[in-house]
């Protein structure tokens, strides 16, 4: 059953998300930095995270990385970079991946050989970076990261979290929200501006 009640907007740089009438979640999208969203079960993360992903405007990042398998890694990134690009830029995408991926601490070697890997083989936070490279490079008006730290140790959690700071250097003014299932092993976010708990949705059925 999916929660149709349950809907998200973005208007006027502001996001909100709205289960019926009742607002949930309400923030500015000019101000950037860290939010979290704390949802009770699997099921609520789903039916948040399928609002987000039918909102214009947002970008999900799951925590597999959003990769097709059937591509190369080099392969993902051609697609991503230059879907819907704008003819007149003329960055040079393979110098900007390759400093992104620096940024994110790949070593020269790892980036060399990483493009021809198919993310199967990659290991689950690789993968994940190399997603979020993605985003790093065409930033969504709001980043939402899905449950990354599910079933990550805290020293890998950490690792990604360091990560994900090089998206707020690069884009100061642009959201990311973490949306993450409750639990007392949560990492801790630096610089974290707000943290919104949600509590389980009622489900209901479209019959038109």
């Amino acid at each position: 059953m999916i929660n149709t009640a349950l809907h998200a907007t973005v208007e006027n740089r502001r996001l909100s998300l709205v289960d019926g009438d009742t607002p949930r979640l309400v923030l500015p999208l000019d101000e950037g930095g860290r939010h979290r969203l704390v949802v009770a079960d699997s099921t609520t993360a789903q039916q948040v995270i399928a609002a987000f992903e039918r909102c214009p405007g947002v970008g999900v990042l799951p925590d597999s990385g959003g990769l097709l398998g059937a591509m190369t890694v080099a392969e993902n990134f051609a697609l991503a970079l230059h879907y819907d690009s704008d003819p007149a830029d003329q960055r040079d995408w393979e110098r900007e991946l390759e400093t992104a991926l620096q940024l994110c601490g790949l070593p020269a070697e790892r980036i060399a050989t990483l493009g021809r890997e198919r993310p199967m083989n990659l290991e689950r936070t690789d993968r994940w970076t190399v997603g979020f490279v993605r985003c790093l490079l065409r930033p969504p008006e709001l980043l939402v990261i899905d449950r990354v730290f599910a079933g990550l140790a805290r020293r890998q959690a950490d690792a990604l979290i360091a990560v994900e700071s090089v998206y707020h250097q690069r884009h100061p003014f642009r959201t990311v929200i973490f949306v993450d299932l409750d639990s007392h092993e949560l990492p801790a976010l630096p610089g974290c501006r707000s943290l919104t708990k949600l509590a389980e949705l009622a489900e209901t059925t479209c019959h038109c």
